[in-house]
This record gives structure tokens, C-alpha cells and sequence, in this order.
């Protein structure tokens, strides 16, 4: 049976992550023995990413999960989901912003976390292309605060930064943001600043299905609303992958025999979002027949297909459902130039 997360809803059809893209999800438990008796902090917990992976490691033998919002909305559906943790002091919610380093300050004194996920960013692309100086803010230097903070306690063993595709081959405010994080954090693990050897991870996967903003929430909204569904172009492809899978994924690359480093989730083929669509509408058996546009002319932030990793990445392990780069071609002088040009870009 899919799990909840992966189902959409659209005139009263639920359609599944599993049905749309002919995929078979293994749901049985897995048991993450390395997540017992941990204390975890999750940035970003009201999100997509989130507020799923709060729900695996609840599943989990952890002691106790910390989650940071600057939603005060996202925080009160939290509250309503997860009430029985809550009332069993099994999970603490704060309302802030990553940017406040009182706020941080406060969690890591009052709790001894063990291991961070840092899922809070801002995502949306065309948001960000005119409102650049938040993707700085927030994706760039929100997250560095956060790890300078995390870096100052002994109890720290794991960051985890949520990454995406898009940060592969930048051209989009949001891509470039989230590659200045994770150029970095690569230097943080070059140079090796903090003795107690933090494990820094970097994650990277690309759409996440029916997660808050994507294209099928967009799509759901149209057709409800009977309105014209938009796609940029008929040769748009994307990866995407499961709000379960992204969970699960995550919490394998925690597992401690994982250094530090750049991880890619398994995605598989990335797909023609045009054919996805008319196969979504073809399951919805509508009463009616929405009208399909294409953009003109593609914005110059979009992509027509998004990739993974970089053509001098290799990959030093593949597993199952990951894979991990070798940075044998990363150095500190190409981080460094590569940290600046970037940032000229963004502010363009």
C-alpha cells in the first residue's frame, strides 16, 4: 500500500506516486539502529522534506527530535499532527528563523543534538530570480550560521544539507545558492576546521512528488479550477522521486560508516513532465478536457533537463539506493574560484 504522502488528490481521484510513474516502492519498516537514542534537530520541519522526515525518524528508535519553522502555520499543523509526541516529550517544536542566531543558540544549549538536518531553504525558482538577496540570506548564509553554531558543541556528529539538482550546472538564483552552500561546506571538510571531525553530508535529489510548490500541486490547481495547465515546454524533463523514498534515502546516508562528502539519491530516469501529465489526465477520467500551453519562450532560469552531478564528479560508491562522489577532483583553489564567480552571477 503507498503511504499517504505519496498520494494526490485531485477531483476526489487519488492518484499515487507509484501508479503515475510505474514504480514499485518497497513500504515494509526498515530499522535504522545508528538513530537510537539520538537527539535530532530538523530545520525546515514544517516543509515537504521536513515534516516526512520527522515522521520516519519518529518511527525510529530516536530520543528526541527538535524542529525549527519560521512558519507559524507550518508549526501549528505540526502541532496538530504530532500531538501524542509532543504531549510524550518525544518532540519539541520552535518557532524561528535560521537567521537568528539567538534562536539557534538557544536550541543547541538547551538540547544535546547529535545530529542536524538541515531541510529549511527557500526553493521556488521563479520566487527567487527577483528576490535574490533572500537566496543569499537565507540558502547561503543561513545555513553557515547554522553550522558555525552546530560546530561550537561537542555532542554534534552529523550535518546533513539538503541539496538539489539544480544546484548541478547552476543558471537559476535558487541552483546557485544552494551550489555556493555546498562548495562551502566542501571547504569546511577540505580544511578540516573542526578537530572533532563533524560529518558534513550534502544531499542532493531532484523533485520531490507532490511536495509543497512542485508541478503537481500546480497541475492539481489548474484542473480543479478548470483552468489552462502550463508546462514550459514539451521537451521539459525532470527526476522525481517519492516523498518516502527522499526520506528513506536520507536517513541510509546517515548511517556513520558514511563520511563526509556529496550524495546523490537514486532517482532514476529523469522523465518528460509532458507525458506525465496526459498520463495523470488520462487517469483522472475528467468530465472534461483541459487545455494544454507551452511557454513561447523558456525563462532563462529554467532548464530544459536537469543532471545530477557534475561531468568531473565520479562516483566512488554506488549503492543500492545512493551514490557517493569521489572529490578526488575537487580542490580548495577551484572551491574558491568557483565560490566567486558564482556569486558575481547571483547578483546579476
Amino acid at each position: 500500500m503507498p503511504n499517504k504522502e505519496d498520494i494526490i488528490k485531485i477531483k476526489n481521484k487519488e492518484i499515487s506516486f507509484e501508479e503515475l510513474f510505474s514504480k514499485n516502492i518497497d513500504y515494509s519498516f526498515k530499522q535504522f539502529d545508528y538513530l537510537d537514542d539520538k537527539i535530532i534537530f530538523v530545520t525546515g520541519g514544517g516543509g515537504s522534506i521536513g515534516c516526512i522526515l520527522i515522521k520516519r525518524l519518529l518511527e525510529q528508535g530516536s530520543k528526541k527530535i527538535i524542529v525549527l519553522d519560521h512558519s507559524e502555520y507550518a508549526i501549528f499543523k505540526l502541532k496538530l499532527k504530532f500531538k501524542n509526541e509532543i504531549d510524550n516529550k518525544r518532540l519539541y517544536l520552535f518557532l524561528g528563523d535560521i537567521r537568528n542566531i539567538d534562536t539557534i543558540k538557544k536550541i543547541f544549549s538547551k538540547f544535546p543534538i547529535q545530529i542536524v538536518y538541515h531541510t529549511a531553504a527557500y526553493k521556488h525558482i521563479d520566487i527567487l530570480e527577483s528576490n535574490y538577496e533572500e537566496s543569499i540570506s537565507v540558502n547561503i548564509n543561513g545555513s553557515l550560521n547554522l553550522l558555525k553554531e552546530a560546530s561550537q558543541y561537542n555532542s554534534i556528529e552529523q550535518f546533513i544539507f539538503v541539496s538539489t539538482d539544480k544546484a548541478v550546472n547552476p543558471i537559476s538564483n535558487m541552483g546557485i545558492s544552494k551550489r555556493i552552500t555546498e562548495l562551502y561546506l566542501l571547504k569546511e571538510i577540505f580544511q578540516n576546521k573542526n578537530t572533532r571531525n563533524i560529518k558534513i553530508k550534502i544531499i542532493r535529489f531532484g523533485n520531490v512528488f507532490n511536495s509543497s510548490g512542485s508541478v503537481f500541486t500546480i497541475f492539481k490547481y489548474q484542473i480543479e479550477n478548470k483552468l489552462p495547465i502550463t508546462i514550459t515546454s514539451k521537451n521539459m524533463k525532470r527526476y522525481f522521486i517519492s516523498k518516502y523514498e527522499a526520506s528513506i534515502g536520507m536517513l541510509e546516508i546517515t548511517a556513520p560508516i558514511n563520511h563526509s562528502g556529496i550524495y546523490i539519491l537514486d532517482m532514476g530516469k529523469s522523465l518528460n513532465i509532458d507525458n506525465l501529465l496526459k498520463k495523470l489526465i488520462k487517469k483522472l477520467v475528467l468530465n472534461f478536457t483541459p487545455k494544454i500551453t507551452y511557454l513561447e519562450e523558456i525563462p532563462k532560469f529554467e532548464k530544459l533537463e536537469e543532471i545530477l552531478y557534475f561531468p568531473f564528479e565520479k562516483i566512488e560508491n554506488n549503492i543500492f539506493n545512493y551514490k557517493k562522489i569521489d572529490l578526488i577532483n575537487y580542490n580548495m583553489r577551484k572551491i574558491e574560484t568557483e565560490i566567486i564567480n558564482l556569486m558575481l552571477l547571483l547578483k546579476k
